[in-house]
Formats: C-alpha cells, structure tokens, sequence
C-alpha cells in the first residue's frame, strides 16, 4: 500500500551537529530508519569541510598569536611549545574541559594545540599514540586524546590509520570506525587498488557482519559511501561495478553515503549516472536525499541550492532533497528553534518548491515538539496558527493537525483543529480524526 505524505516524512532521519571546537568528528550522516528520530552515523564530507574549517582557524590564530587571548591560553602555551615535552595526562584533562566549557577562547587554546600536532611527524605521532595506549586514562580521556593526534596522520599517512586502528573494527567504536572510514577514503584517493584491497580484506575476514536478518551492515554501509565517494571521482566504472555488487536493498544507503566534493561538477554527474543505472526507482529519491543532507551540513541552505541545481530531479527527489535538508539543517544542533530558524527555512522551500512550504514549515513543527525536542506543543501550535493567519489560508495549521495525529496525539490535534478558519477544511479535517 502507497504511503501518504505524512506517513513518508518521519522515514527520513535528521542529521546532528558540527562543532569545530571539539575535534572529535562530527556526526551528520544519514541513515533511512523508520522515523526521522533515527541512528546517527558519520558523513565523511562533513570531516573534510571541518578540515578545511580548521586550517581557515590555524591561519586566522598566527595572527592573533601575539596578542593577549586569554588566561586560558596562556596558561596552554606550555603544551603547544615547539620542543615542549607533551605530558598527555595532563592534556587530557585539559582537552576534556575545553570541550566541555567551548568558546572563542577555547578555540584558539584548541588551534594552537592543532598547530604543535601538524607539525609531529607521522613517526612521531605514532609513536604519541603508542604512549597514549600505555598510560591508565579513563575513557572520555583517551577518547578526547587519541583523535587529536589521528587527525594529522590522517592528512600525512593515511596507511598507517588504517593498520593502527583496523584490528579495533570489532569494538562497534563509532568514533574508531568513522576515523577509519575517513583513511579509507584518503587511501582510495592516493591508491584506489590499496584502499579497495584493505577494505575487501576486512569484509571477507568478517569484520563487518551482522546479525540482522538481512544482513545489512550500517558500518560497513559507512564504509562503502567513502570508497565510493573517492572512487566516483578516480575510477567511476569500478565504483558502479562495486555498487552493483551490493544488494538491491542497500545500495541507495551506500552510494548516499558517498562524500562528494561541492567543487566537482563530474562528480555529481557520475553521481546522478550511478544512482538511475544501480539503484532500484523507488530507492532513488532516499540515495539523492542523503547526498542534500550532507551538502547542507557543509554550507548551509546556499550549498544545498548548489546540489539542486546541479542534477535534474524528478519532483518526488527534489521533495525528498527539501525536506531532508530542511531536516539537517533546522535539526543540527540541540538549540531551541527559533522564529529566525522558521523564516530562514521557509524563505528557502519557497524558492525551491513554494507549494511545499506549509507542508514542511508543518512537518518542522510537529518534528520539533515531539518529545518537546526543540519546542513544546503549545509553542509549537502557537506558530501554526499564526503562519496560517498570516499566509490567509489554514495549509500550515491543517498539516500541523494531521501530522500531530498521526505521530503524537489525536486528541490536541482535535481541539487545534477546531481554530482552523474555514469551515469545510475544519470538519473534514475533524472527520479524518474521528
């Protein structure tokens, strides 16, 4: 049985934040599950534009360097001296603070720490984690530490990531497991046969198994978008024979996964070719859905613009892009949603598809109260009613209605219903809800 529109909109999941104060990698990859309050996963785009971020940060802190910023920095400097022995317990303490207190000032205690690291040595980083590993640090600290290092050996020897950290795919660690997924695209980029190689070696030894009925891997799915996204770019007939190679069923998730550089045009041909020739019609709209909200994550609304208008959609894709970036936009971090949030994204479907923008401002609104995530349902009624009044027609409360019956509560929804203004809409909308 076809799925309505309401019933469609919860089986795209929202993304999560990218702080660039803490250097643990952001998680904003999407996962299609059965409701938008879904799994969260890595999107590899997301580590490389954060990459870029950083090192925007790093030119910008030499020249703050010989100004006054701070005590808190000053009293860093002691660890981001060139020749300074790094005491690592001590740096945990302070990395795990900073990540939890963030601001500007800590961003630059951060950067000045990113610039000792970038200039280690790919030896002398190992030999960091080495120390690391022998020291009793609790778990937070260790996993605050070992990051900060793998970060610039990823950009020098992406190898040695994947050999140090492969023996630990079966810890069902995300953060190792992203952090591999990252070299594992870094490697395909330097040596596609390499890095195709080692990641065939660790499926056919079992490390990526699963005990779903189905078989399907969300790690290994992970992993499969990052070879994927260096493979669209260096090999394009290896990467569909690979996606080929995967089971119907998991192919939009795998290809949507793929990190796609915004600045590659082919790329994104390559992309659109892949997903009409590999994967099934009705999975097409999901495949293209994840690749906007990773665009989003990157560079907000004008970066998904750039995505849409770079592919030729049919209009059940183009919804699924809107409304997944819409998503991964509004559901980003764990603020409150503000009326500044609801403007921004309303502005932007209006210019993407202005007949959808009461749906999704309604579908926002729902998703927001739910469980009082980012609103309560009196806010969230509230602003429903007064779109409505303020567009002269009753869409934006009508879907608020019908999605919060159907997801939340029948009965609020029937006595919001009762302030729709006309007439025929309010009793057939009460008639749906009896």
């Amino acid at each position: 049985m076809a799925l309505s529109r309401i019933d469609r909109w919860p089986q795209r999941c929202y993304l999560y934040p990218v702080n660039i104060i803490r250097l643990l990698p952001p998680a904003v990859a999407l996962v299609l599950v059965g409701t938008w309050l879904g799994i969260v996963h890595l999107t590899i785009a997301a580590i490389d534009g954060q990459n870029a971020m950083l090192r925007t940060h790093i030119e910008a802190a030499r020249l703050l360097s010989t100004k006054g910023v701070g005590s808190q920095t000053k009293a860093f400097d002691k660890f981001s001296r060139d020749g300074t022995p790094l005491d690592w317990r001590k740096l945990a303490g302070v990395v795990v603070q900073m990540q939890k207190s963030g601001g500007l000032g800590d961003l630059r205690t951060m950067v000045h720490l990113q610039q000792r690291l970038r200039s280690m040595t790919p030896e002398e980083l190992v030999s960091a984690l080495d120390e690391i590993a022998t020291l009793e640090l609790p778990a937070t600290s260790r996993a605050a530490l070992e990051p900060l290092l793998i970060a610039p050996l990823l950009e020098q020897e992406p190898a040695l990531v994947l050999n140090r950290l492969a023996p630990r795919l079966g810890d069902h660690d995300e953060a190792i497991n992203r952090q591999l997924a990252i070299a594992l695209k870094a490697c395909a980029k330097r040596d596609a046969g390499q890095a195709t190689e080692w990641f065939d070696q660790q499926v056919a030894a079992g490390n990526f198994d699963s005990a779903a009925l189905n078989g399907r891997s969300p790690t290994r799915l992970q992993f499969e978008g990052a070879l994927l996204g260096a493979l669209i770019t260096a090999e394009p007939t290896t990467a569909a024979e690979r996606l080929a190679a995967l089971p119907d069923d998991q192919r939009a998730e795998a290809i949507g996964n793929a990190a796609l550089c915004p600045c590659t045009k082919g790329d994104l041909s390559n992309f659109a070719n892949l997903i009409r020739s590999q994967v099934s019609a009705p999975d097409q709209a999901a495949a293209f859905a994840r690749q906007a909200g990773q665009w989003v994550a990157l560079g907000g609304y004008a970066n998904a613009t750039a995505y849409l208008d770079a592919i030729k959609f049919t209009p059940d894709e183009r919804l699924a892009c809107v409304e997944q970036a819409v998503a991964t936009q509004v559901f980003s971090s764990n603020t409150r949603l503000t009326t500044a949030d609801l403007e921004n994204l309303r502005a932007w479907v209006s210019s993407q598809m202005p007949q959808e923008t009461a749906s999704v401002t309604a579908k926002v609104l729902c998703t927001a109260a739910m469980n009082k995530r980012k609103l309560d349902f009196v806010q969230a009624a509230e602003l429903a009613v007064q779109y409505s009044r303020a567009s002269g027609n009753d869409d934006v409360l009508v879907d608020f209605v019908d999605n919060w019956a159907a997801r939340a509560n029948k009965e609020e929804a029937r006595e919001l219903a009762a302030k729709i203004n006309d007439a025929k809409r309010r009793a057939a909308t009460l008639k749906r809800l009896e």
